[in-house]
């Protein structure tokens, strides 16, 4: 076993490092849980809904991604719905349409640098907002895989008022010390007509 003793000056800075990883794996927590969660047990993502009628695009097997899928996904999207709606994926996804060009031959895709300098995406000139809790697209899938989606959050509605409780308990098991943070969290989207997903199927 190893032992060791902490100063009284040091101990803020554990703190500090403890309460800041427990934010970070909670923010993205509750991001994954908005974009693909369950319901049970965590909010309701995005991507268990059932897009309406028409907004469910889905491209075949033997198919790549051309610019004709974003016009079809551009296209399904109700116009009063498209003002706030951007596009979701994760940035494989957004690399694989970033070569590809209309009949023009100009790129459909950008990537800009903000004032901050931070790149700020682009398709068709709809922003683009990277995540990492959902399927990417390939040439070639194992399981069929929402790779990309339309959205307007402001159709999702998430209840919850921020606050974490710590729960500290030994694990008869292993004997371990568990610092567990919980979160009441709860959320659906409310208005399903801003979504449009895209579906790469396996047959």
């Amino acid at each position: 076993s190893v032992s060791f003793e902490v100063d009284n000056i040091a101990l803020p800075i554990f703190e500090t490092t403890l309460i800041n990883n427990i934010t970070e794996a909670m923010v993205k927590a509750l991001e994954q849980s908005i974009v693909s969660g369950s319901g049970v047990g965590q909010p309701k993502g995005i991507l268990t809904e059932i897009p309406a009628e028409g907004q469910s695009l889905e491209i075949a097997a033997a198919d790549s991604i051309t610019y004709g899928t974003l016009i079809a996904a551009e296209a399904a999207l109700p116009l009063e719905y498209e003002q706030d709606a951007v596009w979701c994926m994760t940035k494989k996804s957004f690399m694989a349409f970033y070569g590809i060009v209309d009949d023009q031959k100009q790129p459909i895709s950008r990537v800009n640098y903000g004032i901050a300098g931070k790149p700020e995406r682009s398709l068709l000139g709809r922003t683009v907002v990277l995540n990492n809790y959902m399927g990417t697209y390939a040439a070639t899938v194992t399981v069929d895989t929402k790779f990309a989606f339309l959205f307007n959050f402001k159709d999702y509605i998430l209840n919850t008022n921020y606050q974490m409780t710590l729960k500290k308990y030994e694990d008869n098991e292993t004997d371990d010390q568990v610092t567990k943070a919980i979160m009441l969290a709860d959320g659906k989207a409310v208005d399903i007509n801003s979504l449009v997903v895209i579906t790469k199927k396996t047959v």
